[in-house]
């Protein structure tokens, strides 16, 4: 009999251990619109719901509203950006109202559910950039437990409209290990209509 309890007790908490934060959920008929569309069909997807996140790359004070340009991260099962996953991409998203830079930090995670505007042109250094945008619904600037380096991510636009493709490109992947104090830099080609993601990479060190 106790034994019947404890699974039902540990089930229920796996259960609301996957469960999005209250701000982040939306009915579950909605259909959400995923990147890859956003970036391809946004004409054909405009409008519609969205729930992304990422880590903060730039924030941009306007007179009445703020723009999060963020690095996209795939979701877990409760709406945390996956920051261990290679991005797709990078999105713009505007908030009403104040938003202090000082709180939402370059590097912090933070998912959004909002709607679809489309497509907008801009700059990522000194690299022209097509980023899908949208306006916020509602937002969640999870905890400061682990800071993104933006600097050291590199994203490519999916030029996926007008039926072109990019070739395949190089891309530098920097991993750092647990200690911090040493890193590897590893040459890798991706195709960008590449769908999957890559396995993580274990910087453990065996042990002797």
């Amino acid at each position: 009999m106790n034994i019947r309890i404890c699974t039902l007790l540990v089930a229920l908490l796996l259960a609301g251990c996957s469960t999005f934060p209250d701000k982040l959920q939306l009915e579950d008929s909605t259909q959400l619109v995923i990147y890859e569309d956003a970036a391809s069909k946004a004409e054909q997807v405009k409008g519609k719901m969205l729930r992304w996140g990422g880590a903060i790359a730039k924030v941009k004070n306007k007179p009445d509203s703020t723009v999060f340009e963020m690095v996209y991260y795939p979701l877990n099962s409760y709406g945390r950006p996956i920051s261990g996953e290679e991005s797709m991409g990078r999105f713009r998203i505007s908030v009403d109202g104040f938003m202090d830079p000082m709180v939402y930090q370059v590097g912090r995670l933070m998912t959004f559910t909002g709607e679809l505007n489309g497509l907008e042109n801009g700059l990522v250094g000194e690299h022209e950039y097509v980023f899908p945008t949208a306006n916020v619904k509602a937002y969640y600037l999870w905890k400061n437990v682990q800071r993104i380096n933006v600097n050291s991510v590199h994203v490519w636009p999916y030029q996926y409209w007008h039926g072109y493709y990019p070739r395949p490109y190089h891309r530098h992947l920097y991993i750092r290990g647990s200690g911090g104090s040493r890193s590897h830099k590893v040459m890798s080609t991706h195709s960008s209509r590449a769908t999957t993601y890559p396995k993580p990479v274990n910087t453990k060190r065996a042990k002797r």
